[in-house]
């Protein structure tokens, strides 16, 4: 999983997306990987995003903003630590984003981490341990005894 791109720019970090996007599902391992570093070049972009000519958003301040240091959000960019969930929401609400916007990549492209549906029906109440079964009422004993 080599980048070709510096990713120094918003267009480079959208190149970089659409390359791992394509190497989705080479192995569960590399999934989470990609996962990682999607979620962190989608942190840099919106960094960069909200940057203007006059004031540039340091991983600095936004690292004082969500409560951890610049080097974390430095590994976070670069998809060496995965940013849990309580952090990807401070960083959400910090940029003014909704935090679905940071898994935006894999669900405009459907690629998932469960390949494997479960079953519709995976308890089989239709066996006979699970099959209620028939007391006779009171009534119906006084008939079969009269019967006898």
């Amino acid at each position: 999983m080599t980048n070709k791109w510096s990713n120094t720019n918003i267009e480079e970090i959208n190149h970089s997306i659409n390359d791992l996007v394509q190497q989705w599902n080479i192995s569960d391992k590399d999934n989470d990987i990609i996962f990682d570093k999607i979620i962190g070049l989608q942190i840099k972009k919106l960094r960069y995003m909200r940057s203007t000519k006059y004031r540039y958003m340091s991983q600095t301040k936004l690292a004082k903003a969500i409560g951890v240091t610049f080097q974390q959000v430095q590994k976070y960019e670069k998809g060496i630590n995965d940013c849990r969930f309580k952090y990807l929401k401070r960083i959400a609400e910090y940029l003014e984003v909704d935090v679905n916007y940071f898994t935006n990549p894999m669900e405009t492209n459907n690629l998932t981490f469960i390949k494997k549906r479960r079953e519709p029906n995976v308890y089989k109440f239709n066996q006979p341990q699970f099959v209620e079964r028939k007391t006779n009422t009171s009534h119906e004993q006084e008939n079969q005894k009269e019967s006898i």
